[in-house]
């Protein structure tokens, strides 16, 4: 399972620690309900330490909120180049990727599809380009596989958004104490994805 974000730090350690802190308090309490001073308490830090590093409340959000779709794209364009040419591979992939990206992440992941209203016009503007970006990754794979008699919808744009939206709801409710593993998981959506496209599952495997 990959690590998200939250597991995963890339800034120096004063800036990480914000960072998390950060997070867990726009998590808990939302964009609006959290101040600075309580990401200042929440990092054991002041709040002259989160200007240090951050302009603004509202840089630090974009910060957590790109940096996730940025790990994001990485992710499942690096799955779907592993898993060969057949199409079937290539969605289980993209699929069962995506899955674990966003259970691996529970808190930026929530952040990303709950916070978009809080970003300001031109952040917003920028994460709606992430976001088109990630589901080009899919719509190219479910093109590509209508196009070579693969997949059997004659919707593929829309079944592949479905295919987006339902990986990335997984967040909405994973627990690490639930009875399926993160991987369990993933499989299972691989193979509702290839469902979804009208697709078979003979060329795949868990």
């Amino acid at each position: 399972m990959p690590e998200g974000q939250s597991s995963a730090p890339r800034y120096s350690v004063g800036q990480e620690v914000i960072f998390q802190a950060a997070l867990t308090c726009f998590y808990r309490h939302g964009y609006d309900g959290t101040s600075v001073r309580d990401i200042a308490k929440a990092s054991g830090t002041t709040p002259a330490a989160m200007y240090h590093y951050y302009a603004s409340k509202q840089e630090l959000l974009m910060d957590i909120i790109g940096r996730f779709m940025e790990q994001s794209i990485e992710v499942t364009r690096a799955a779907v180049e592993a898993a060969g040419d057949d199409p079937s591979a290539r969605l289980f992939a993209a699929a069962r990727s995506h899955v674990l990206w966003n259970a691996s992440d529970v808190m930026s992941s929530f952040l990303v599809n709950s916070e978009i209203r809080s970003l300001e016009p031109d952040n917003r503007r920028l994460n709606i380009a992430q976001r088109d970006k990630l589901q080009r990754i899919f719509d190219s794979v479910v093109v590509q596989g209508v196009a070579a008699g693969a997949f059997l919808t004659p919707w593929p744009r829309e079944a592949s958004r479905a295919v987006v939206t339902m990986c990335t709801a997984v967040a909405t409710w994973y627990k690490s104490a639930g009875e399926l593993s993160p991987e369990e998981i993933a499989d299972r959506y691989g193979f509702l994805a290839l469902s979804l496209v009208g697709g078979q599952a003979d060329s795949v495997s868990s």
